[in-house]
């Protein structure tokens, strides 16, 4: 779990690689998915809410309904992905962060699709090469 300092420099340094700001819970919560499917196919990531595009931290509350849909939504996540979810308190505004560890049991598979990180962003493969190249990444494919 992250301190507020922590997460202050993760705001400050941006969005790439390992974080995505997120200003509230999607209405769809499979878009925060996607991002933690990639994240969890990559090198883990934090995803913050509460936090918009410049980095500027807006008051963001996490009723138990919202929490739940997210944590129900990342069960679909398959192999089976834990992720923690808290809330850190910055210049007296709540940010939430999901905290997505990079997955031992990779390829993480979302509503049958893999998602991968490309620097700061979330993509779907959508190609037998890129998912080929993926598993190789992966060491799951062996030539023998």
């Amino acid at each position: 779990m992250l301190n507020t300092e922590n997460i202050q420099s993760l705001i400050d340094s941006g969005e790439g690689y390992n974080v995505e700001f997120k200003v509230r819970v999607p209405s769809k919560v499979r878009e925060l998915t996607e991002e933690i499917c990639a994240f969890a196919n990559a090198d883990g990531g934090y995803l913050l809410i509460g936090v918009d595009d410049n980095g500027q931290v807006v008051d963001t509350n996490l009723e138990n309904d919202k929490r739940s849909a997210i944590q129900g939504s990342i069960s679909e996540i398959s192999p089976a992905l834990h992720c923690e979810l808290y809330s850190v308190n910055i210049s007296n505004k709540t940010v939430w962060v999901i905290d997505v560890p990079s997955g031992k049991d990779k390829p993480y598979i979302f509503s049958g699709s893999i998602y991968v990180r490309e620097g700061a962003n979330s993509q779907k493969l959508r190609t037998a090469e890129e998912m080929r190249s993926f598993f190789q990444e992966c060491n799951k494919i062996f030539f023998d």
